[in-house]
């Protein structure tokens, strides 16, 4: 995952391993093909401390590339209640 904050010209890069599957079986919910996962990527809450656009890009790195059957890769962000 890349992320640039605004005004920035250099991107921060982070990788993030995603267990999809555990040994016995897809995690996360669906029916049929369709699967939503919801993995927490920081432990804890991450501060955006500029007003304005972030820009967020992600990336696989298989070997597959396309990923087969893949229909769609998003991300969400949650306002942390204190």
């Amino acid at each position: 995952m890349k992320s640039t904050a605004p005004g920035d010209t250099a991107s921060s890069s982070q990788q993030f391993d995603l267990p999809l599957a555990s040994t016995s079986a897809w995690t996360g919910t669906g029916m049929d093909d369709i699967f939503e996962h919801r993995i927490l990527l920081y432990r804890r809450p991450v501060k955006f401390r500029m007003q304005g656009n972030y820009s967020v890009t992600l990336e696989q790195v298989m070997r597959e590339n396309p990923l087969e059957e893949i229909m769609n890769v998003g991300i969400r962000l949650e306002k942390v209640k204190q």
